[in-house]
């Protein structure tokens, strides 16, 4: 395959923003520069940017935009008029893709007549889009300019199509698997749940783990639930009301951490759980077992597609906090299988940048230039 000269356009990057859209824009640029690429990252900023531009420096350019603050009015956004910041950029460069994480930058880049990839990187419903009128009709708008629209699962790209009634295909994320160390050994000491999600969001479930872990307790005692990442955790013990005490001597409320925090984490519990709904993707998920930590999460969204098979974990309904419950006990009685770990770094293995999931991204690149469709 012939180096491409790429563009890889987001309003906002890691790690000034650490969710799992700027996560996935640095590690594409990070796999594709060290394949030879010639890769620009347009993205938007408040002010002095510090992101790592770690490996193939020589390949790789980082290009800030001043964020377009005064367009944002009423329910517009800083994402969704970005696509006016960068404009007058495509319209000046030419490149053999852009690959846009945004509607409007990918309406920006087809009215640059740049040949364009846009990747919906949420979980789109009908009552979203019906809460979020002009968001919904600028996803509507980029699915049909653009040359290939993604979303990270079946299920999001199902939903996305559902919505659009244009073609969206699955194009997953992936993990740098040489970040996330396994940790070999089973897991055998006191049963430690980690949650290292944004706790603010009611979306993420923390609401519905703490109350599973209320009733875990009653055959646990010793277990110990570990919360770590941004936002604020106490909303979803103050509804315990008289048990709040009780559970809260259990509980460890680290706030955000460092990267290799995270990966240590991952490596010292038991299981990591992911309670959410509307979850595209769950890269937390493929992070723990890369770890040889088996993970709990909700069967919504895309993460089904990655907790498929009960060697690494379980699914369950999500809100259900009594199922929940039991899907932790029973995944904490998994880490103690020895075969475990090795199951785990396995099944992670799909989701390898190097080993599947860059090359993906390169055929489908290469697909367009040669002016094929995406198979499938």
């Amino acid at each position: 395959m012939r180096p491409l000269r790429i563009a890889l356009v987001h309003p906002y990057s890691f790690p000034e923003v650490k969710r799992g859209g700027e996560r996935y824009l640095h590690d594409l640029a990070w796999y594709l520069s060290n394949a030879g690429h010639r890769v620009e990252m347009i993205t938007g900023t408040a002010g002095t940017s510090s992101t790592s531009l770690e490996g193939a420096a020589k390949h790789r350019r980082l290009r800030h935009l001043p964020n377009f603050g005064r367009l944002t009015r009423r329910e517009i956004a800083e994402g969704e008029t970005f696509g006016a910041r960068v404009y007058p950029v495509l319209l000046r460069r030419r490149f053999d893709i852009v690959h846009a994480l945004m509607p409007s930058a990918a309406i920006a880049a087809r009215l640059a007549r740049q040949r364009t990839v846009y990747t919906q990187i949420g979980h789109p419903t009908p009552e979203l889009a019906a809460a979020h009128p002009t968001q919904a009709r600028l996803l509507r708008k980029a699915v049909g300019m653009a040359n290939v629209s993604a979303a990270y699962s079946e299920a999001s790209a199902a939903a996305t199509q559902l919505l659009c009634g244009r073609r969206v295909i699955a194009l997953p994320p992936g993990v740098v698997l040489d970040r996330f160390p396994m940790e070999a050994a089973a897991r055998t000491g006191p049963p430690r749940i980690l949650f290292a999600a944004y706790a603010s969001n009611p979306e993420k479930g923390l609401g519905v783990l703490v109350r599973a872990f209320r009733i875990l307790l009653g055959s646990m005692p010793d277990a110990r639930l570990v919360v770590a990442g941004p936002g604020e955790a106490a909303w979803a013990f103050d509804a315990l009301d008289g048990d709040r005490e009780r559970v809260m001597r259990q509980v460890e409320l680290l706030g955000p951490v460092p990267e290799d925090e995270v990966t240590r984490l991952y490596r010292s519990c038991s299981v990591t759980t992911l309670p959410s709904t509307n979850e595209a993707f769950g890269i937390v998920l493929i992070e723990s077992l890369a770890s040889g930590t088996p993970v709990v999460c909700s069967a919504a969204g895309g993460m089904p597609e990655i907790v498929d098979r009960p060697t690494i974990g379980r699914a369950v309904p999500y809100g259900d906090a009594d199922a929940l419950a039991h899907a932790l006990a029973e995944t904490i009685a998994l880490a103690r299988d020895p075969l475990t770990p090795r199951r785990c770094r396995e099944h992670a293995g799909r989701w390898g940048w190097r080993e599947r999931i860059g090359p993906l991204h390169e055929e489908l690149y290469q697909g367009i230039v040669e002016g094929r469709r995406p198979a499938g």
